[in-house]
């Protein structure tokens, strides 16, 4: 990946209900640290020097997933044909990245932007090794994948894809306003899948609130309003999950009712968004 993390180079152990994964992240190139005194500004002149930036090796280990020999990983490699495969792969190590970024968040106070594109990736690569080589980043076998994935794509998935443009349009130019929940729904998404539920139990009671009144006329559309409706009948309950997450406390259907609730509302924004145009 090109650039830095705010994670200092090193191993990090990642623990996620029964999952376990290690990440070892590498910086190549990395700027010098800052002097104790800012340069005095000094004339520029043309240079035909390139400019160069530091690039991230960010490589995650399936602690909790041993292979039984050499014979099982080179089986277990050549399951990389399956497009699948690969894909959820590289989701997993995606996701084990970026709970380490929201990790680093929190601790450190700096917010967590937005989660990391695969676009953004400029290698990948998947293998095998014994202990001590992939915990530093090697393989003993590996293969170079396509972590971006093809360009085919349905007519839906293209308008998700495009239809943003559009609107950022609207809104810069002050002919549309963002709204609340365009803002809180994806916060409460990335919330949760980076460790993070108590937030995300906090503010889904608010979020769906949102969703409700800043959707209600959004499109004419059957299924839009059947969906507004299972909100409303989802508010008291997340009500009462925001108000035990403002006092610390859970019990064992929140996570399913945030789930539910996060869902209906995603669809309803992305309704919103295909067919508001």
């Amino acid at each position: 990946m090109a650039g830095s993390l705010p994670l200092d180079d090193g191993r990090y152990l990642i623990r996620s209900g029964p999952a376990e994964r290690v990440l070892v992240t590498e910086t190549e190139g990395a700027l010098p640290p800052p002097r104790r005194r800012r340069r005095r500004p000094r004339k520029s002149g043309r240079t035909d020097a390139p400019v160069t930036v530091s690039v991230t090796v960010a490589t995650v280990v399936l602690a909790d997933q041993p292979l039984d020999g050499e014979s099982a990983a080179e089986d277990w490699l050549d399951r990389l044909d399956d497009s699948d495969f690969t894909g959820d792969l590289i989701a997993d190590a995606i996701g084990t990245l970026d709970r380490a970024r929201a990790a680093d968040a929190a601790a450190s106070g700096a917010p967590f932007g937005t989660p990391t594109d695969p676009g953004s990736i400029l290698a990948a690569r998947i293998g095998y090794g014994e202990g001590e080589q992939v915990a530093s980043g090697r393989f003993l076998e590996s293969l170079d994948v396509d972590a971006r994935g093809g360009t085919a794509e349905s007519r839906r998935q293209r308008l998700a894809r495009t239809a943003p443009l559009a609107r950022t349009a609207a809104i810069l130019g002050a002919r549309e306003q963002s709204t609340a929940c365009e803002v809180l729904i994806p916060r409460i998404r990335m919330d949760l899948e980076t460790g993070n539920e108590a937030a995300a139990r906090l503010a889904i009671a608010a979020a769906v609130g949102a969703t409700i009144s800043e959707m209600e006329f959004a499109v004419e559309d059957p299924d839009h309003e059947r969906d507004l409706d299972r909100l409303e009948e989802l508010v008291p309950g997340l009500g009462g999950v925001s108000e035990r997450a403002g006092e610390g406390t859970s019990v064992a259907a929140d996570t399913r009712l945030l789930e539910d609730a996060l869902a209906v509302a995603e669809r309803v924004i992305r309704r919103r968004r295909i067919l508001g145009q």
